[in-house]
């Protein structure tokens, strides 16, 4: 019996010894209707303490669900923001957790193993009145030597729709895996009548003692916290964010400094690709022999509202080597970035990066410009991007931000050679329902040349995405 039912036998047995002793100065009637009332109040509590134990059950089979559906999973809409010290550990961005209706379709496998599959159906159409590098991920407007004067663009496509399988592992006494596995449909960039599939996220998660854990395999960079909220797949690439997603080995840390303050610490080896400027068939970052260190210190804390504010800091270094005669030359990969996102009202949030360094066309900087390989120099970039989100209901938000990236012109060589990006942005957001979104997205974007003339485009467009 629970100690309800003990507290409510007791209060019953003492009830009826007293109205039993009164029991000469009362009315037999008066008797009896006082025994009928307690019997009343007695099974009342009976069934009170069956509810509540039905509900102790109920709590502990939704806190498994809710458990396994998770599966260290940040939740996200569409350039979304991290909310909490897993979701920073994360990074973030993109990945939408696994919603209600995908519990519908989970499973376990007779090995104890939880899958839950997760992703969304997007389609985008998209009007831009120049040409831009990778279309409807725009990157940066072409110089009309290379886009036939400017000619306007129009694209719908359904690249970005998104599948993935969050796995939970058995429990474990002192460990907890979990695990992660996504695509989409941008394997072939430049290609907008492409549809390969390609691999976003492929990583296992270990997490143990107090706020320890270990990641292993792609992720996004370690040094991103969250991402601009906007509907172009290329969330800002080339106008001030920095971003990618890499196979790396991640150490994080997060320490609780107070109820509502947490000090996360994160450093990482990453694999630096992309980049083959020599053609010689092998990546440069691979050649020097040496991964890309990445360290990030992150602190969460509630200043103006319940949400968290997060400052952080992070750097990252490597080398990148190429094959020239008569002997190889070494180019280092550096950034310094700080980042900010401050709620500054319940419905209101100001948001962005600050970043400096070089070589970092890999990591979208200096206008996908890293190694000037005629001057044999790494092109040194700095930038940046600020963001307010307003969230008027629970179904309308709106996004207003501004991007830039400036890379140096005294180590850029070619005339197309771009010197200068930056891109003007507003975004509307509808829920129609919890699980369709629709949304407007309105941009300017202006790119200049070391010595073409300067091209702006404007771009609009639509996007519907149903997420399960």
């Amino acid at each position: 019996m629970s100690r309800i039912g003990w507290v409510a036998a007791l209060a019953v047995g003492f009830a009826r010894l007293a109205v039993r002793a009164g029991a000469a100065e009362g009315a037999p009637s008066d008797l009896t209707r006082l025994e009928a009332l307690i019997e009343r109040q007695g099974r009342a509590l009976s069934a009170q303490e069956a509810r509540l134990a039905d509900l102790e059950r109920q709590n502990r089979d939704l806190q498994a669900r809710l458990d396994a559906l998770m599966a260290r999973g940040a939740p996200h809409v569409p350039g979304g923001l991290a909310t909490n010290a897993a979701a920073v550990q994360t990074a973030h961005a993109a990945s939408p957790a696994p919603t209600a209706a995908a519990s519908l379709l989970a499973f376990t496998k007779p090995n104890g193993f939880s899958v839950v599959p997760y992703g969304y159906f997007k389609f985008d159409a998209v009007h831009d009145s120049a040409r831009t590098a990778f279309g409807d991920a725009a990157a940066y407007v072409l110089p009309h030597s290379l886009s036939g004067g400017g000619e306007e663009d129009l694209s719908f496509s359904a690249r970005e729709s998104r599948l993935g399988f969050a796995v939970t592992a058995p429990a474990h006494p002192r460990l907890r895996v979990t695990g992660r596995l996504e695509g989409d449909f941008y394997g072939d960039l430049a290609n907008q009548d492409s549809y390969q599939f390609r691999l976003r996220l492929a990583y296992l998660d270990a997490a143990w003692g107090e706020g320890w854990s270990l990641r292993l395999g792609q992720d996004w960079d370690a040094f991103t916290s969250f991402h601009p909220k906007m509907l172009d797949a290329g969330i800002l690439a080339g106008t001030g964010h920095l971003w990618g997603r890499r196979p790396q080995a991640r150490l994080t840390k997060v320490t609780p400094l107070g109820d509502a303050t947490r000090l996360v610490l994160k450093v990482a080896v990453e694999n630096g690709y992309k980049n083959d400027v020599d053609n010689d068939g092998q990546q440069d970052s691979n050649a020097s022999g040496l991964p890309q260190a990445v360290a990030q210190i992150a602190l969460e804390t509630r200043l103006l509202t319940r949400r968290d504010t997060l400052l952080s800091l992070a750097g990252l270094y490597g080398e990148e080597r190429t094959r020239r005669e008569p002997s190889a030359d070494s180019y280092p990969v550096e950034l310094v970035q700080l980042a900010a996102r401050l709620p500054l009202a319940n419905p209101f949030t100001l948001q962005g990066t600050l970043w400096a360094g070089q070589n970092l066309d890999a990591y979208y900087g200096g206008v996908l410009q890293g190694i000037n390989l005629a001057d044999g120099r790494a092109v040194s970039a700095c930038g940046g991007w600020v963001e307010g989100v307003y969230d008027f209901s629970d179904r309308w938000s709106a996004a207003l931000g501004y991007g830039i990236d400036n890379p140096s012109d005294g180590d850029l060589a070619l005339a197309t050679s771009r010197t200068l990006n930056e891109r003007i942005y507003a975004s509307l957001f509808y829920l129609v329902t919890a699980n369709l979104m629709i949304g407007g997205e309105y941009a300017l974007l202006r790119t200049e040349f070391k010595e073409e003339e300067r091209v702006t485009d404007n771009r609009i467009q639509f996007s519907g995405q149903l997420s399960f």
